[in-house]
């Protein structure tokens, strides 16, 4: 028959139990480290959300500006056409003459505001604003000033000849836009009789030559050339 109390004393000579108070002061130093471990974690977590919460003005900006150049790559807004007695007002999206609601190269045309325009596509919102035309044109370059109207049909044919000039010749020249239907007083200052009438101005502001009607794009070109514009 098996004797359990030898049995036991043997094993408690082949294997001596560690002093109690020994264990005792591993498992202080044991707590004593988590306890470090949990506050140097708060402190972490503490100091990050302060650095996040000082900056969180700066990182939002960043972020809306990633995401609306992300979802702005394939728009091209190039005018606005709105008035506050006008219930159908209209924009100039990629060259398109768009209503709200109207749906351009897969952008729906939400809301047009006086200054700015609300899209939509595939489920995202944003919105893109256009700058205000100026009353007078001086700049450190050329500008070419178009006056024309978003009704006038050889008016929206020059649409997409000066969206191409913007995108091809950024520093070359400027172009600027205004609807004469809707700013008579501008189209009265610069004289105008017909539309479209292009004028070009030199890099002083100074009017160097204008033209009445539909423009080409090879006759823009070459006339900057003649005017002494290096392309």
């Amino acid at each position: 028959m098996l004797n359990f109390d030898r049995l036991a004393d043997k094993y408690d000579e082949d294997h001596p139990r560690e002093n109690s108070s020994e264990i005792q002061r591993q498992a202080v130093k044991k707590n004593n480290k988590c306890s470090l471990r949990v506050l140097f974690l708060g402190l972490a977590i503490l100091v990050e959300s302060g650095i996040v919460y000082h900056f969180w003005p700066a990182i939002k900006g960043a972020l809306a500006t990633t995401t609306a150049a992300v979802f702005n790559n394939n728009v091209s807004l190039t005018g606005i056409f709105y008035s506050e007695d006008d219930p159908d007002p209209m924009a100039m999206v990629n060259g398109k003459t768009a209503h709200e609601e109207d749906v351009i190269d897969g952008v729906r045309v939400l809301k047009i505001h006086k200054d700015k325009v609300e899209f939509e596509r595939d489920g995202r919102r944003w919105s893109q604003s256009i700058p205000a035309a100026e009353e007078s044109v001086p700049s450190n370059l050329p500008v070419l000033l178009e006056l024309g109207s978003h009704k006038c049909p050889p008016c929206r044919r020059m649409t997409p000849i000066l969206n191409e000039l913007r995108a091809e010749y950024p520093g070359k020249f400027q172009i600027k836009y205004i609807d004469v239907w809707q700013d008579r007083a501008t189209g009265a200052k610069y004289g105008v009789r017909a539309i479209p009438t292009q004028i070009f101005f030199d890099s002083k502001g100074r009017e160097v030559f204008r033209h009445v009607g539909f423009y080409s794009k090879r006759e823009i070109l070459a006339m900057w050339n003649k005017l002494g514009v290096k392309l």
